[in-house]
């Protein structure tokens, strides 16, 4: 033995090796392994010790011995299947705790099956909110009505408390910190573990624990990566009380919708969307259970809470949940009177006038304009596909389209027009992408409402006002593309991109709604035929304007761009053997989809359809 070398050199394993479970020969600088593959060599010097840390076993068992005496201390031991009465005791009657080193158990189910009137049908549900804390000097122990409550005979058969083991199992050893007590801590500790479990959207879960490095980092992904698509908030405010720790009750709201959403738009935070949406919703229902008496009492950042948390619930859960949550921003939306947040001026000012405003009133206005605006392209976008009546109707809106985003940031009052002389403008638009988005989200309103017409005016002759409205339609959606072209490349601006898609979204649209209805005369054959043909050009030009997603970065897409790239999709895959590069077209939307999917469930939904349809 002494003349035999040693196999390996003394050490640990590198990480390469530990991980494949393979024999390392713990060679310096690279193991022998590592160096013939080319892989790096990553080597841990020092690792954390296992299992729990020294002493916490036996505090566990202290608890636990200290619990089951105060358990039965409180209740009687013949139930006799009715309530438990706690026994009413005096100081001088109540006898001194044993000590706890006398009555360690251990952890299994023996305290659960002694205490919990071993799973007796009628026995009671106790549901147990605190311990108190065991130290041997302890002489007296209370426990509240509050904190041990029973029900009757009617509950369902369950352990009297939690069960300890399977707690104690489903955390980490380094978890117990926070829940033993030690001598000086407080008197009260919550048992209960299913506030530690991911729940579904809605549901409580204890608070996240973010550090500021994350906090920080979760405010700069928002503006980054969310801002873009949602611009709502203005920058330099909300950093001046984000650091805040009570920054007030709607503050906070803002602030975690706004965390949430930049959470939902990004892969590195994924795992803590589910736990951000349930934490916003449940700061959101606390506040709300305020009671509001006028429209001035309805913060604004409770609404764009409202509307963030229902984006971030599109991305993650699907439209139906979004739907819910942003019924309760349009409902606020129409209470606060958002949607005439200019009614004391009516003037049709053409944009790009003086607005005479002070800077932070101008700033405090147009946060309300684009809070209104995002809440109406929401609500268009999201009825869209499934043709959902509208619940923010057009003829009640007194407010100007949004500004552009340096005068919003910098506080340069500016005067844009309202909604009905942007539709109807002729010259080249000076609106920005977000304007644009709006007036092209209230385009596909007035095509969705045509298009529920149309179904009950087909014929064998075709009525004089649908050819007119779809003319009209079509007119108008054909002006905005031509004042889209000249704008500048859209592969930076992911609220650009979205615009310009969305107008040939809307031809297609129009030719669908055409299509739809059955015209058995030769002239509306005619002109469906030419609307179909300009659909087709139309879906290509999205395909063309698809590529530029990757460059854009799919974590900065438009959270309903879906939408309008799966309605070119399915278009185009009706008609491979009529349109040259279709079946193209369709892998080229299928990729983008596939790489959109990682953060957006409507992505996935259609990346799914689609698949389907062409194994099909």
């Amino acid at each position: 033995m002494e003349g035999r070398g040693l196999r390996q050199q003394p050490g640990f394993a590198c990480e390469e090796c530990r991980r494949r479970k393979a024999r390392c020969d713990r060679g310096r600088p690279k193991c022998g392994f590592c160096t013939e593959t080319g892989t790096t060599c990553v080597i841990v010097d020092k690792r954390q010790q296992r299992g729990p840390k020294k002493g916490q076993l036996n505090a566990m068992r202290s608890q636990i011995a200290a619990l089951q005496w105060q358990l039965e201390q409180q209740f009687g031991s013949d139930s006799g299947g009715g309530p438990i009465i706690p026994k009413q005791t005096t100081p001088e009657e109540e006898p001194n705790p044993p000590r706890a080193e006398n009555h360690a158990v251990s952890m299994d189910y023996e305290v659960t099956h002694k205490v919990a009137l071993d799973g007796e049908p009628n026995g009671p549900n106790l549901i147990l909110s605190s311990v108190t804390s065991a130290a041997p000097s302890t002489t007296t122990t209370t426990t509240s009505s509050s904190s041990i409550t029973s029900t009757g005979a009617s509950s369902e058969p369950t352990s009297a408390i939690v069960d300890l083991a399977v707690w104690a199992h489903c955390m980490d050893w380094q978890d117990l910190d926070c829940v033993l007590l030690p001598p000086d801590a407080p008197e009260t500790i919550l048992m209960d573990h299913s506030d530690r479990v991911d729940a579904g959207p809605g549901s409580m879960t204890a608070p996240s624990e973010l550090t500021d490095l994350m906090r920080v980092d979760l405010d700069q992904l928002y503006f980054d990566r969310v801002h873009p698509v949602c611009p709502i908030i203005h920058r330099r405010r909300y950093f001046a009380w984000a650091a805040e720790e009570n920054p007030g009750p709607a503050r906070a709201c803002l602030r975690s919708a706004m965390r949430t959403m930049a959470a939902a738009m990004s892969a590195h935070w994924g795992d803590l969307v589910d736990r951000l949406c349930a934490e916003t919703r449940h700061l959101l229902e606390s506040h709300s259970q305020t009671r509001v008496t006028s429209k001035d009492e309805i913060p604004l950042e409770h609404i764009q809470a409202w509307l963030l948390l229902a984006y971030a619930e599109l991305l993650r859960f699907g439209e139906h949940q979004a739907m819910l949550t942003a019924g309760r921003a349009f409902r606020l939306v129409q209470m606060a009177r958002l949607y005439d947040a200019d009614a004391h001026d009516d003037a049709q000012t053409s944009p790009g006038g003086t607005n005479h405003e002070p800077d932070e009133g101008f700033i405090n206005s147009e946060e309300r304009r684009r809070t209104f605006w995002l809440a109406f392209s929401f609500d268009r976008f999201l009825c869209l596909r499934s043709e959902w009546p509208l619940t923010l109707q057009e003829e009640m809106i007194r407010t100007r389209l949004p500004a552009p985003e340096a005068n919003f940031q910098n506080g340069q009052p500016i005067y844009v027009s309202f909604l009905p002389a942007a539709t109807a403008q002729n010259e080249p638009s000076t609106l920005s992408p977000f304007a644009e988005c709006t007036v092209l989200a209230a385009l596909y309103g007035r095509c969705m409402a045509h298009r529920r017409a149309s179904v009950k005016e087909s014929g064998t002759k075709p009525p004089y006002d649908f050819w007119t409205h779809q003319e009209w339609l079509a007119s108008a959606v054909e002006k905005r593309i031509q004042m889209l072209a000249p704008c500048a490349a859209v592969d930076n601006e992911p609220m650009l991109l979205f615009a310009h898609i969305l107008a040939q979204s809307a031809v297609v649209f129009l030719s669908n709604t055409v299509q739809r209805a059955s015209w058995h005369t030769l002239e509306p054959q005619v002109v469906a035929a030419a609307y179909e043909r300009r659909a087709a050009v139309a879906a290509l030009e999205i395909v063309r304007l698809a590529r530029a997603v990757p460059s854009l970065s799919c974590f900065k897409v438009h959270p309903f761009l879906p939408d309008a790239l799966t309605s070119a999709a399915v278009f185009l895959s009706a008609r491979c053997n009529s349109v040259v590069g279709a079946s193209g077209g369709v892998e080229q939307i299928r990729r983008v989809l596939r790489d959109v999917q990682v953060i957006n469930s409507l992505a996935r939904e259609h990346y799914e359809s689609l698949k389907l349809a062409r194994h099909g």
